[in-house]
């Protein structure tokens, strides 16, 4: 079972396959971003995980492109991302974000374009001022972790509901009520 498999069982998901268009963002980015995320964004679209990371789709407003377009134009803030560059384009491997959380975590790959992107570490911290993370995984598996295994910190939310989900696309929890509703914590809300 893949790991994006794995992700759709543990949610319970019934993610509807959206096509899109890859090639203008590879194009773009000059490089193809890994498969497991390309798989993901397909199923899922851009969506909060367990209420709490959400996976950037690439065309969003917000999303993978709009973030390498701010920095490949500006290295104004590059400080903030050190030791690390930032991905500007095939010759310039560095940081390509691909989600973020609701307490300011930011969520990258090490991206090189002469690598295969299946091979990208995933790089990440808990807020611009923690410390960098560095997996020698995917993008799923990073995910499927978090998710599931209560030792993968500081990046686990697992335990944090009684049931990990994915809400709809465009849907975000604003209330102790919906929380309990999707994270399966109080019955008489329907959870």
């Amino acid at each position: 079972m893949s790991w994006v498999e794995r992700i759709a069982e543990v949610t319970r998901a019934r993610p509807d396959r959206r096509d899109i268009a890859w090639a203008p963002v590879d194009a773009e980015l000059g490089a193809a971003v890994p498969s497991d995320f390309r798989e993901l964004c397909a199923l899922f679209g851009d969506r909060y995980f367990n209420g709490f990371l959400r996976l950037m789709s690439p065309t969003a407003e917000d999303g993978v492109l709009y973030w390498f377009r701010t920095h490949r134009r500006n290295s104004r803030y590059d400080h903030l991302y050190a030791p690390y560059e930032m991905y500007r384009g095939p010759d310039q491997p560095g940081l390509l974000r691909w989600g973020d959380d609701m307490t300011e975590g930011e969520y990258y790959w090490l991206a090189d374009a002469r690598v295969d992107p299946g091979r990208w570490p995933v790089v990440a911290r808990r807020d611009g001022l923690e410390p960098w993370h560095r997996y020698e995984i995917g993008v799923a598996e990073f995910l499927h972790r978090m998710l599931t295994d209560d030792g993968f910190t500081p990046f686990t939310v697992a335990g944090t509901a009684s049931r990990s989900f994915v809400l709809p696309e465009g849907v975000m929890i604003t209330s102790a009520e919906e929380w309990n509703f999707w994270a399966g914590g109080d019955s008489s809300t329907g959870g």
